[in-house]
């Protein structure tokens, strides 16, 4: 793992990381240090990621036949450039599908 400072007692990931070459616990790091330094909100739609995202994400329609079975039984996800594995930071369930089926990200 990379680490800057730490910071509190905690140690900090160099932000970003490669999604692809990252296990489980080290994806988790990420994801929660990209929450607290988005403020939790969502890096797509910009909403909380304790509450539902935007209005404009909950319209669209989500083909769950392209997705894993447990897509969505974690509210927030780590997303990241699919051509280079680079995380780019937390978003909700739902709008790392919209990325993904209607945009390609």
């Amino acid at each position: 793992m990379t680490f800057s400072k730490p910071l509190k007692g905690s140690w900090k990931l160099k932000l970003p990381i490669n999604y692809e070459k990252s296990d489980w616990r080290k994806r988790k790091q990420a994801r929660e240090q990209y929450c607290k330094e988005q403020g939790w909100l969502c890096y797509h739609c910009g909403e909380s990621l304790f509450d539902d995202p935007s209005k404009e994400v909950m319209k669209k329609v989500i083909n769950v036949k392209l997705f894993p079975p447990s897509m969505f039984d974690h509210p927030i996800h780590l997303h990241h450039n699919h051509r280079t594995g680079m995380t780019i930071g937390a978003v909700h369930a739902k709008c790392n599908a919209v990325l993904w089926q209607y945009y390609g990200k």
